[in-house]
């Protein structure tokens, strides 16, 4: 186990070296939505932040919707979710939703859209009449009219044609599921029991009825050799679908029941050397094979005969706009989903119980964080995205920690000034991750660096974190 340590905020040092590792260290953590929030920022009124969005000016908006429902507890995944048992529950949540969808729309009025993501847990554990209904509150409390991009997520032990058509019916054009890894032994480990019958029959459905499909794969977990990695990224191309997503094991975010599994099965953490050794493996392989990165995770053909770094189509708009500028909003609907408005973050109530419970009896099922203008979210979060637009930024509100930070990435040539904008380099898009905690101002780093001390007292188990390599190891490892 390694135990970070709040101080080790500091300890996270980019080296203006322009071979090796450009730093001493991988964060342990690999996804988070920025900006956080203070407990003293909670708002004593948590409709405010829904009544003041007009005076806000957004220039995107997407809508998360969250079904907690599965027929599998996988042992790796760290979101609200809990076991499906029977379809009650299923159809009283669905009806919160519905209710949510309602009462976000009598407060802030007909919002108008550009992406919306359905995710879980297990969405489409939704029968096709349940989604169906879901689909049609959508339209009628959300402005659809200009829409690009409605993503289902699946799980393919519940995937059934007439589901699938039942999501094409009401406007999904993206339908995404995981596959994690086709190794026995670590699909075991995850708690995975779908087939592999079952992965490529959902595959091949999901190409025929969708114009873009994604899967998304996990590397880097304990004990994985490199052929099991290559066996993983070779038959998840084989699906087909339109992109793939490789992430690498959250260990500090996984179930402890899942360290306890590898400990007894003999199975060691990587090291974050090895880990990121694997992910200049996938990213070799994946060019090689005609695909090109679209953002921190995914991969698609490449679109241009020409050596882009990262391709902007086909376009994952969801997380562009989750990992986009201050003033991109994201509204959450369901248990423990999160909205982010300009200046707020707000919290649904995690237990789908208590949600369903607070709905029915008219009250606010969520509480909210007065956060202020977060200008420099557009900085934190480019490396994911790969293009930092200078115009979106106002850089005179920007936190000088930030702007001196920046300053470093391009001295260390992970990021490159571009005269309207700045793009990362492929130094700086392989250790994104650790570009985004470097730009952080002093308040962010405190807090993920409190969350990562929070997850390692709670029995959560990490990675050896260390970077340091010697010079022969520095001449293998050059991008």
């Amino acid at each position: 186990m390694w135990n970070w340590g709040l101080l080790n905020m500091f300890d996270l040092r980019l080296f203006s070296r322009k071979d090796g590792f450009p730093f001493n260290r991988q964060l342990p953590i690999f996804n988070w939505y920025y900006p956080f929030e203070a407990d003293y920022e909670l708002l004593a009124n948590p409709v405010l932040p829904f009544l003041m969005r007009e005076q806000a000016l957004t220039r995107r908006c997407a809508a998360y919707l969250h079904i907690p429902f599965c027929e599998t507890i996988c042992s790796f995944c760290p979101f609200t979710r809990g076991k499906y048992h029977g379809d009650e529950i299923l159809q009283d949540y669905t009806q919160a939703l519905e209710e949510e969808l309602r009462l976000k729309r009598e407060l802030m009025g007909r919002l108008t859209v550009n992406a919306i993501f359905v995710g879980g847990g297990t969405p489409s554990i939704l029968n096709a009449t349940q989604i169906e209904s879901l689909g049609k509150a959508i339209h009628k409390y959300l402005d659809t009219t200009n829409l690009t991009e409605f993503t289902f997520e699946l799980e393919v032990k519940s995937v059934t044609r007439e589901i699938l058509l039942a999501m094409r019916r009401i406007g999904v054009n993206r339908v995404s599921f995981g596959v994690q890894t086709f190794s026995k032994r670590h699909r075991a480990l995850f708690s995975l029991d779908a087939t592999t019958c079952q992965i490529r029959e959902t595959a091949a459905m999901s190409n025929e009825l969708f114009d873009y499909t994604n899967v998304d794969i996990i590397y880097g977990m304990a004990g994985q050799t490199p052929a099991e990695l290559l066996n993983d990224v070779r038959q998840a191309v084989g699906l087909g679908t339109t992109s793939v997503d490789f992430y690498p094991l959250n260990n500090l975010s996984a179930q402890v029941r899942m360290h306890k599994m590898a400990r007894n099965a003999g199975l060691q953490h990587l090291d974050a050397k090895q880990r990121t050794r694997y992910r200049l493996d996938i990213d070799d392989y994946l060019r090689a094979q005609g695909y090109c990165a679209i953002n921190g995770y995914s991969y698609s053909r490449r679109n241009r005969p020409d050596d882009t770094l990262i391709q902007h189509t086909p376009k994952f708009l969801y997380h562009d706009i989750v990992y986009g500028y201050h003033d991109d909003a994201v509204i959450g609907y369901g248990a423990s989903a999160r909205t982010q408005l300009q200046g707020y973050n707000v919290y649904n109530h995690p237990d789908r119980t208590e949600y369903i419970s607070r709905i029915r009896s008219g009250k606010v099922p969520w509480e909210a964080y007065g956060i202020g203008n977060s200008f420099d979210k557009g900085i934190v979060t480019f490396p994911y995205r790969g293009v930092l637009q200078k115009i979106r930024i106002p850089w005179d509100q920007v936190d000088p920690v930030t702007l001196r930070a920046l300053e470093e990435a391009i001295k260390a040539e992970l990021v490159v000034d571009k005269d309207d904008h700045y793009e990362i380099t492929k130094r700086g898009w392989l250790f994104y991750v650790n570009l985004m905690y470097h730009l952080m101002p002093v308040k962010g780093k405190e807090w993920l660096s409190r969350r990562i001390d929070s997850q390692v007292a709670a029995g959560h188990e990490s990675e050896q974190t260390s970077l340091v390599v010697t010079a022969q190891e520095a001449n293998c490892l050059r991008p």
